[in-house]
């Protein structure tokens, strides 16, 4: 997607607003969010009024202008004190720069003002239950009809599905034609045939739902679908680079909150007549773990201008790497909070445990980063070091 730069101070603005938020809102309610294990519609919507959602939609369309940066700063702040949250506000900007990259006047007009303003909530139906990193082996049909188009297939873990109130659902249009054959479309939830499964229980992300959607003869207009048909794989290529940055950096606010908690505890806890940070066996692991965080906060720092710059395959190689490299990292940190604070790390009383849950998704989602490697090894045998050039990228 084409970014552009907004003003500076408004960005600044908007990060105020979203520290206050994170301080006075959502911070106070995390781990009762979590415990509840629903989606928390009204919080959503009160974090959709502070008009955030803009920040993907251009000013022709009603945004603020396009922005990477900010919504990037915005999902690793909501990590800090919930990951599912994050999540939930991350996927709805998946779903929002297709439809604003490829959508008609009419999807737009239909559904722009109501997603922004947080009525409805989207979800993206990419992964099947047969084919979730295996994009050009979906067997979700879009059969044409005159002026219409009749869908017909499975969709499994969306997010959000279980409150979606549309749907950004991608499918072939030519089955014979593997990824060149893939159109994507924007399907209402009260379309008649789409259905969607029980919330399924996971290991953590309480808050954030995820469900199968199934579509069976549901038959949407031509004006619904978003650009050309054979253009979906596309769409949802340049979709997956920014959303696993999207991914490295809740991922990074995750990691950030386990570290803080196991440096400020490891100075304040007493053994054997001191700190336990000065104990050389738990000093040196949160030592790792800071040294971690900057390493892997300076490598997406990189993805980030290399999604800038967006030419070439350099912005997938790089969203690739800090994708696994941030999600790997935040799920160690977790892990290794865990065990600084010892059995108070197991309790709902400190953070740690809950972020051993959640991180586990991180290095699924978007992607296993199993994925992720083959998709920088496979650059590697293209093109040898040459993907990364790294003297560009260096401050």
């Amino acid at each position: 997607m084409p970014h552009s730069s907004i003003d500076p101070d408004i960005r600044r603005a908007i990060m105020e607003s979203v520290d206050r938020f994170c301080r006075e809102r959502l911070a106070p309610a995390a781990q009762a969010i979590d415990d509840a294990a629903v989606f928390p519609m009204e919080l959503y919507k009160e974090f959709a009024s502070l008009g955030i959602f803009s920040l993907w939609v251009p000013e022709e369309d009603g945004g603020s202008g396009v922005d990477l940066i900010g919504p990037l700063k915005i999902s690793e702040r909501l990590a800090r004190h919930n990951v599912a949250f994050a999540i939930s506000i991350s996927n709805c900007g998946d779903c929002i720069g297709p439809l604003v990259a490829a959508g008609s006047q009419a999807v737009k007009e239909r559904y722009l003002d109501r997603i922004l303003s947080g009525e409805i909530v989207p979800a993206f139906c990419l992964s099947e239950p047969a084919g979730g990193s295996d994009v050009a082996a979906m067997t979700t049909t879009a059969r044409r009809e005159g002026t219409n188009y009749v869908l017909n297939g499975r969709k499994m873990w969306i997010t959000s599905a279980p409150v979606a109130g549309v749907f950004i659902a991608f499918a072939k249009t030519d089955p014979d034609a593997g990824h060149k054959g893939i159109t994507a479309f924007v399907v209402p939830r009260d379309a008649p045939g789409l259905t969607v499964g029980p919330t399924e229980r996971l290991l953590g992300l309480n808050s954030s739902p995820t469900a199968e959607v199934s579509f069976e003869n549901v038959v949407v207009s031509e004006d619904a679908r978003l650009g050309e048909e054979g253009t979906g794989f596309r769409l949802a290529m340049v979709t997956m680079d920014e959303a696993r940055v999207n991914i490295a950096c809740c991922a990074l606010g995750a990691a950030a909150a386990a570290v803080g908690e196991a440096v400020q505890y490891s100075r304040e806890r007493k053994q054997f007549g001191k700190a336990i940070i000065d104990h050389q066996g738990l000093g040196f692991i949160v030592a790792d773990l800071v040294t971690g965080l900057a390493g892997v906060r300076a490598l997406v720092a990189n993805a980030v201008q290399a999604l800038q710059r967006g030419s070439g395959r350099q912005p997938g190689v790089y969203a690739a790497m800090a994708k696994q490299a941030a999600t790997d990292f935040a799920m160690d940190a977790a892990v290794k909070a865990a065990q600084v604070l010892g059995g108070y790390g197991l309790t709902r009383s400190y953070v740690s445990s809950r972020l051993i849950r959640d991180c586990k998704a991180l290095q699924i989602f978007e992607g296993t980063n199993e994925i992720q490697k083959w998709i920088i090894s496979r650059e590697l045998a293209k093109s040898g070091l040459d993907i990364l050039e790294m003297d560009d990228l260096l401050p």
